[in-house]
């Protein structure tokens, strides 16, 4: 039986890899892609294809697009995983980042997501797995320009699914709460390039405390499992939040309200 083919971005490391892995092991052939190809090549394997790739780079996508279609003539499952977390205030983050935070998160998945589209369209079927974030429903101080990359991926793909269901192709939204990742440590290495005046400085000392759990966080492979899920099911959740504390904050904004939400979040960051 053909192997059902899977197209996942951000693959070197965390959700990606995860994925990346678990699809493998349940017989689909992955390209794995990413820009760290040293960690690509760790995960090379049978059913595993590592392409060093930058989802900002369009003709890069093309050239891909054509290998795969050339090579297996299908496209089964596009997950859209590759980002990154901009943080600061929005008053002091530059455009210059800003712009590269949606370049990445927003117009990367947005690239891949026309790249493949014509090919699912053709054969009648497809499913496009984007991860956004639990803070794509819900914004909070600190996040601002990583939340609205987000707020932007859950709206594309909404239209998408719209678009698109009448085509046999289904558009699925995996929104992550905290998980044990390198993402983290990412995001503050980046904060580190924010100059912020002395006034920020207690938004500056919560956001440690706000992501301290991420090191009792459940691992990736429980948002590999929900991909994994959606992939094989043949009516998959429209969005699904994963693990336990993204529902937990959903439901809790929709019983407080934005007042006494943003009110709650605001006192656990003591700002």
């Amino acid at each position: 039986m053909t192997k059902p083919i899977a197209l996942v971005t951000g693959a070197s490391s965390g959700i990606g890899k995860a994925t990346a892995e678990l699809l493998a092991n349940n017989n689909y052939y992955v390209f794995a892609m990413a820009r760290r190809m040293n960690r690509l090549e760790q995960i090379r394997s049978e059913n595993i294809e590592p392409i060093c790739l930058d989802v900002t780079d369009a003709n890069a996508i093309k050239i891909l697009i054509d290998h795969v279609m050339t090579t297996k003539g299908r496209i089964d499952l596009l997950v859209n995983n590759a980002g990154y977390g901009q943080l600061g205030a929005v008053e002091c983050v530059s455009m210059e980042a800003a712009h590269e935070q949606f370049e990445v998160n927003v117009f990367g998945y947005a690239r891949f997501m026309q790249a493949v589209l014509p090919h699912m369209r053709a054969q009648n079927s497809g499913i496009i797995i984007n991860i956004a974030s639990i803070l794509g429903q819900i914004s909070i101080p600190g996040f601002g320009w990583y939340a609205a990359s987000k707020h932007a991926v859950e709206a594309l793909s909404e239209s998408l699914r719209g678009e698109v269901m009448k085509f046999g192709i289904n558009v699925v939204v995996i929104a992550p709460g905290l998980i044990k990742t390198e993402f983290a440590e990412k995001e503050f290495e980046l904060l580190k390039t924010v100059e912020h005046p002395p006034i920020y400085q207690k938004l500056l000392d919560a956001l440690p405390r706000l992501l301290k759990d991420e090191a009792i966080a459940p691992g990736p492979e429980i948002i590999a499992k929900a991909v994994l899920k959606a992939a094989k099911a043949s009516f998959p959740p429209m969005r699904h939040a994963v693990p336990g504390d993204s529902r937990t904050a959903v439901i809790s904004r929709w019983l407080l309200g934005s007042r006494l939400f943003d009110w709650a979040v605001r006192c656990k960051m003591k700002i």
